[in-house]
């Protein structure tokens, strides 16, 4: 078996290094050139081009951060249908717009290459140990054909439906912890303002039916983590990846004439950190969005 990866940002690395340590014949190939010699040090193979990592693999994923990127990687002059042969497959773990992924997914057809998407989810430990949750929409046989390359980087790993079915169902998830987030930030500060310590609201809605865990790492990031840019390992996804995905549920709910109530109120928060020039912040930092409109802070690490 021959696997290739693109795209070696905060989680396609991991993934990337997840497989390496499997032994397996690796091909990489990323825009950032310290990203790709940390793989080749771990045994992996460099190239410059998606056509060529997929001329040089049977199994090709892909971890990127936009529509527009998914698209060129997949579809342009060099992109991996550009390379591919018939019979490999194409899996791109990234959460995009279901038509994005439908329309790659036609091209591979009518090439005879199997196109999964299979978005994935999971903090930092679950990156750096292989247990993501992967959501998989595709054919089955060629869900089942990639499964074993599946298992290199994730432990739950769930065939959801048809090509697009994945992204769909990572642009909920993701959609839902947004809101959760956004309204376990109101919330603590709602009691801030009133009187009560945030240790005290904590503790109290962690044992009641307020809990949660984006809830809980709310309250626990707020504490350890200061209000600015953070990368690297530990670091949580930026804002602006946030606000992309709720974004992507608004269009995806617009398309269905689906009201999404709590999901559109939310992500006019998400917009705001993006207005307020918060983007590369980690996802935590809009707490600051919430701090200015009730005239009232949390105390953390500065």
């Amino acid at each position: 078996m021959k696997v290739g990866m693109i795209g070696l940002g905060g989680m396609g690395k991991p993934i990337a290094e997840c497989i390496a340590r499997t032994g397996v014949d690796f091909t990489v190939c990323d825009l950032r050139q310290t990203q790709v010699d940390d793989l080749v040090a771990q045994g992996a193979t460099s190239v410059t081009s998606p056509a060529e990592v997929a001329e040089n693999s049977s199994i090709v994923i892909s971890s990127l951060p936009s529509n527009e990127a998914s698209e060129e990687v997949a579809l342009g002059r060099n992109g991996v249908l550009a390379g591919a042969k018939q019979g490999d497959i194409y899996i791109d773990t990234s959460t995009i717009s279901p038509s994005v992924i439908k329309g790659i997914a036609v091209e591979g057809a009518a090439k005879g290459i199997g196109v999964l998407d299979a978005p994935v989810s999971g903090a930092g430990i679950q990156r750096q140990e292989g247990t993501l949750t992967i959501m998989v929409g595709g054919d089955p046989a060629t869900f089942e054909e990639a499964r074993p390359v599946l298992e290199m980087f994730g432990k739950n790993i769930f065939h959801v439906g048809p090509v697009g079915s994945g992204s769909i169902v990572k642009i909920i998830n993701n959609l839902v912890m947004a809101a959760n987030c956004a309204a376990s930030m109101e919330g603590l500060l709602l009691g801030i303002k009133a009187g009560l310590d945030a240790q005290v609201i904590y503790d109290v809605l962690s044992v009641s039916s307020g809990a949660s865990n984006i809830f809980d790492n709310v309250f626990k990031r707020l504490q350890d983590t200061p209000a600015k840019p953070k990368h690297g390992v530990g670091a949580s996804q930026r804002l602006h990846t946030v606000s992309k995905d709720v974004r992507l549920a608004s269009q995806l709910a617009q398309s269905l004439d689906f009201p999404m109530i709590m999901g559109g109120a939310a992500a006019q928060a998400w917009l705001a950190g993006d207005a307020k020039g918060l983007q590369d912040h980690e996802m935590w930092g809009l707490i600051q969005v919430f701090e200015e409109l009730c005239g009232v802070a949390m105390d953390r690490p500065v």
